[in-house]
């Protein structure tokens, strides 16, 4: 007799076990999914991209007073080093425009200023790899520091355009994460709601 009633409890315990470990992995199963449209949009969207440039802005803004006051004293350099840093100026303009480029921010005529920098650098590179140990003539050193000052204000630009438009993605971004976040809650809820309750 004992044991006949034993049975449908353990029957009923172990349905009940069985439903909340299905649960849990259902629950799993749509976190991980969640999780992974949600990476999925931030990198489709460029807010990686998105954070690195406002990261350089806030690099940038004291980048063009610093190429000033070096500018004084280039020519003191050697040719190695201003075409080290003529490049490194280069290539961070033509890294924000190709950033911005990603992210659907308008550059207008950034693209072909790049090129135009490309060409005076290279230009220059040439000039600077005559003599690369040797100190840099005046005029020399005065042409690449307006190169650095001209590629960083395309930088500074490219920043400024590519976070303005990602700024607005950033909040729609947080607004459907928020929403989702809810339609997993109720839908938590909802399961918890229908599971069998074990009879004390």
């Amino acid at each position: 007799m004992s044991a006949s009633i034993w049975v449908p409890i353990m029957a009923s315990v172990l349905l009940f076990l069985g439903v909340v470990m299905a649960a849990v992995v259902f629950a799993g199963y749509l976190l991980w999914r969640f999780g992974r449209r949600k990476w999925r949009a931030f990198h489709s969207h460029g807010l990686v991209i998105g954070a690195l440039a406002l990261w350089d802005a806030t690099r940038s803004g004291h980048l063009r007073p610093r190429v000033t006051a070096e500018s004084e004293h280039m020519h003191q350099w050697t040719a190695r080093r201003v075409r080290k840093q003529m490049w490194r100026s280069v290539d961070r303009a033509d890294a924000a425009v190709r950033a911005a480029t990603r992210v659907g921010a308008p550059t207008a005529s950034l693209p072909s200023l790049c090129r135009r920098l490309q060409d005076a650098a290279v230009g220059l590179d040439q000039v600077l790899r005559v003599e690369s140990a040797g100190v840099v003539p005046v005029e020399v050193a005065n042409q690449a520091t307006e190169v650095m000052k001209a590629a960083a204000d395309v930088q500074r630009a490219a920043v400024a355009s590519a976070a303005d438009i990602n700024g607005q993605r950033v909040r729609d971004l947080a607004h459907d994460a928020d929403f989702e976040l809810q339609c997993l809650d109720a839908g938590l809820e909802s399961v918890k709601a229908a599971l069998p309750h074990p009879q004390r």
